[in-house]
């Protein structure tokens, strides 16, 4: 039987949710955005952790944010860490509201064991909803975190794999495989966001591991993704987890049960 981590502190831990909604530029406005920075601040706290939301960041921000984080003494006593990025984005990266890109594995690696030793050994969970491609006309009420993606520049891609820190304890959960766009509904949010918040306040209470809550997760936005038949998201997490994360049981309700 594989050992879990270690989830029982008294502290489980922050959960940063970086929530880009307004850009300076030609990126639309990401309707939608702020009813899934809600809902992952509402599951995250029932689920034990500080969440710290931020609004509307530069790439640059960004960047110090986490080297601001990285340094945090406060990881020590805490279980986990996990950073939410809800923006637009091209392969392997997010962008900042100065519509510059920062790389997906450039933000992990200020987590890792060399860089954070107070988190050496915790997981460390990030979720990321951005398209990794290019903008599509979609049906009225859904919009795409991306922009077009001509299949030239879809051969460089990188996979998820590739996108995280070589390092053990780390997981990425993206909104959609490299390469397609992710899709948000502009009044009820993103798929991906939507079906995580759902499926963790539903499998967390039966004691199921993350891996296999983001599996349903898959299973639940590849069924979505098919109501247009020709516009699919399929999500995709990489992981170097080495145990079950299992996040324990709140003694609260979920926060949605109104769902």
């Amino acid at each position: 039987q594989m050992t879990s981590y270690k989830m029982d502190g008294p502290h489980r831990g922050f959960c940063l949710v970086i929530n880009n909604v307004k850009f300076d530029g030609s990126l639309q406005e990401r309707k939608g955005s702020c009813k899934d920075a809600g809902e992952l601040e509402r599951v995250f706290t029932w689920l034990g952790l500080d969440v710290i939301t931020y609004r509307d960041m530069t790439s640059q921000e960004i960047k110090d944010l986490m080297r601001t984080w990285q340094h945090l003494q406060d990881h020590k006593d805490r279980d986990c860490f996990i950073c939410c990025i809800l923006s637009h984005g091209e392969s392997g990266a997010i962008y900042g509201k100065d519509e510059e890109l920062v790389s997906i594995r450039m933000i992990m690696s200020h987590f890792t064991a060399k860089q954070c030793p107070q988190l050496a050994e915790k997981p460390k969970l990030f979720f990321i909803q951005a398209c990794q491609g290019k903008e599509i006309q979609c049906p009225v009420y859904v919009e795409s975190d991306a922009r077009i993606l001509d299949l030239s520049s879809m051969q460089q891609s990188i996979s998820p794999s590739e996108s995280i820190p070589e390092e053990a304890d780390f997981l990425l959960g993206m909104a959609t495989i490299d390469g397609y766009v992710s899709f948000r509904h502009i009044e009820q949010g993103a798929w991906y966001i939507q079906a995580l918040c759902s499926k963790l306040q539903l499998l967390v209470p039966r004691g199921e591991d993350i891996l296999s809550i983001l599996t349903e997760v898959n299973e639940d936005v590849g069924r979505r993704a098919d109501r247009f038949g020709t516009k699919k998201q399929m999500p995709q997490p990489a992981y170097t987890l080495r145990r079950k994360l299992i996040f324990p049981v709140p003694r609260d309700p979920p926060p949605s049960q109104h769902h």
